[in-house]
């Protein structure tokens, strides 16, 4: 057992260090898809289409170079060209899979060029030099292809032109394509689909990351299994991350394997030579896990045989930024049962609004209410995991995340396990300095968490008698990095401890008749009181905004 958790703790290290790296996943702030011709705000430049082949024409004044892997293909051009090509790494380091372990690619698993990013190099660009364009065919093989069959893998071409870059793509390939200062423009290919993908080194995410969070290490969720192989690979349709986008993928074959839930057989991706990976879906999914995840099988032994271990199963790219294409499962790859190993989903996001604002809530109210309440929260700007305190039982850190709550009317339904959790979430948001907001009776946990760290810490509060709402008013207790007068709340009580008290009537509408969101922030900075819960849940979120 010792064993099986500092391995896996080492390659929970390995995959986090990947993640961080300058022109990583978490690097990623745009996608852009291109017509005959294209611009965008803030683009360095325009981009024309014109027969598979994409020239950038850069702006004046704009200074690029390219990127490591164009580098590459420029120096095997003038070298003669005869190097073997399977999508060469950032340092030209020879072929690499479409799929890496500890990062996953957002491709389907087709025999092209890895869409892992390269650092920058080279000089700028400004006066023109002689285009140059890599044309030799690769002799790296991969039985990914049609059929089944050896394939060989076609390589991106590259030019340098007298103000620019062109590239042409393979199906399926990306191409970490040049730089300016400290942003990465990557060409990709999907399903014919032509686009540029933005990385900076210096995005916002990639700044706030610490570590994915995880179920702990659980060695029953590894299963001896069977690899059985199609002859040839069959083909599927599948969808993707980007909602109005489907790929092609082949499945290798099955992964067959004896559960305490029955047998389960799955489809497998990529290639028995080089490595299988397994896409799929269970019951976790959007909850503690996101919408989808995957597992890197290896190579299968000669007899067919070999692991799925669960707890190595990670998070596809999409699950950081909305910019990746990340195949979803083939159809039918569904696990039968609660897969509570491996990576959970992401607290961190970003989009086009930018970086997200994580917050965690436990909430025991009737389902009714959850059901209205639960998108206003997105609407106001709150990226909100839900969480039930008794169903949802694994531990779940707070790293990541801007803020947790806790909600409820009625502590009776909770049993003593969810009740020491909700103590030990409201202790960590309180030694970690988030935000932490009891509601309800739930407030209880945020006030036993913070006598309990003061008496730990040495502090003698004197208080004897705890603060109590009156019957027909809700009791709100917060922390003090908090500052509920910025929100137009009411202060009732501070105690000794610095916990802060505020009160809502009970008896007042759900919804509230304002309709806009400008209409909540003009009632909420003219000082008008909160007449609506809905109201209450945006200057709630205004205040968890504001704090970060």
């Amino acid at each position: 057992m010792n064993q099986f958790v500092t391995e896996w703790n080492t390659w929970r290290d390995s995959r986090n260090s990947a993640l961080a790296k300058p022109f990583g996943w978490l690097s990623v702030v745009g996608l852009h898809w291109l017509d005959a011709e294209s611009t965008w705000t803030d683009a360095p430049g325009s981009f024309t289409v014109d027969d598979g082949w994409v020239t950038v024409s850069l702006n004046s004044g704009i200074k690029a170079g390219p990127a490591a892997e164009t580098f590459d293909l420029l120096s095997k051009v003038e070298n003669g060209g005869a190097e073997s090509f399977g999508g060469a790494g950032a340092n030209g380091a020879g072929p690499t899979r479409a799929t890496s372990p500890a990062v996953p690619s957002d491709t389907s698993t087709l025999p092209t060029v890895t869409d892992q990013a390269g650092a920058g190099a080279g000089s700028a660009v400004g006066a023109g030099s002689a285009g140059a364009v890599s044309s030799a065919e690769a002799d790296a093989g991969s039985d990914a292809g049609t059929g089944g069959h050896e394939a060989v893998p076609a390589r991106p071409q590259v030019r340098v032109e007298e103000n620019g870059f062109s590239a042409k793509l393979p199906a399926g390939g990306s191409l970490n394509w040049f730089t300016v200062g400290n942003v990465l423009y990557e060409l990709i290919d999907r399903g014919g689909r032509l686009g540029v993908r933005v990385r900076n080194s210096k995005s916002p995410l990639l700044g706030k990351f610490f570590e994915v969070p995880v179920f702990d290490p659980d060695p029953d969720f590894v299963f001896l299994a069977r690899f059985t192989r199609f002859d040839p690979f069959k083909t599927y349709t599948i969808e993707t991350a980007q909602e109005d986008l489907q790929l092609q993928t082949q499945a290798a074959g099955t992964v067959t394997f004896e559960t305490q839930h029955g047998e389960v057989s799955l489809l497998a991706t990529g290639c028995p030579k080089t490595g299988l990976q397994l896409d799929f879906h269970d019951s976790t999914n959007a909850s503690t896990t996101s919408a989808w995840r995957t597992i890197d099988l290896g190579v299968p032994n000669q007899d067919g045989s070999l692991v799925v271990d669960f707890n190595r199963a990670v998070n596809y790219p999409f699950a950081f930024t909305s910019f990746a294409t990340c195949p979803a499962p083939i159809e039918g790859n569904v696990v039968p049962f609660d897969v509570t190993a491996g990576e959970r989903r992401p607290p961190f996001f970003y989009s086009e609004a930018g970086i997200n604002v994580p917050f965690l809530f436990y909430v025991w109210w009737d389902e009714e209410s959850a059901e209205v309440t639960r998108p206003w929260y997105s609407r106001f700007g709150l990226d909100i995991t839900i969480l039930n305190p008794s169903h949802d039982d694994g531990r779940i850190s707070l790293v990541g995340f801007d803020g947790v709550a806790m909600s409820g009317g009625d502590l009776s339904p909770l049993g003593r396990k969810a009740r020491s959790r909700l103590i030990d979430v409201a202790t960590e948001a309180l030694t970690s300095r988030i935000p932490v907001i009891g509601i309800g009776a739930y407030s209880a946990f945020v006030i036993q968490a913070q006598r309990e760290l003061r008496s730990q810490q040495g502090y003698v509060d004197g208080i004897e008698t705890e603060y109590s709402a009156p019957e027909d008013r809700l009791l709100i207790v917060m922390n003090n990095e908090l500052d509920p007068k910025q929100a137009g709340f009411d202060i009732v009580h501070t105690d000794a401890s610095g916990l802060i008290y505020v009160e809502m009537p009970f008896d007042i509408p759900l919804e509230s008749d304002r309709t806009e969101v400008e209409d909540f922030q003009a009632a909420m900075e003219s000082g008008g009181s909160i007449t609506s819960w809905q109201e209450f849940d945006y200057r709630t979120v205004a205040l968890i905004r504001h704090h970060r």
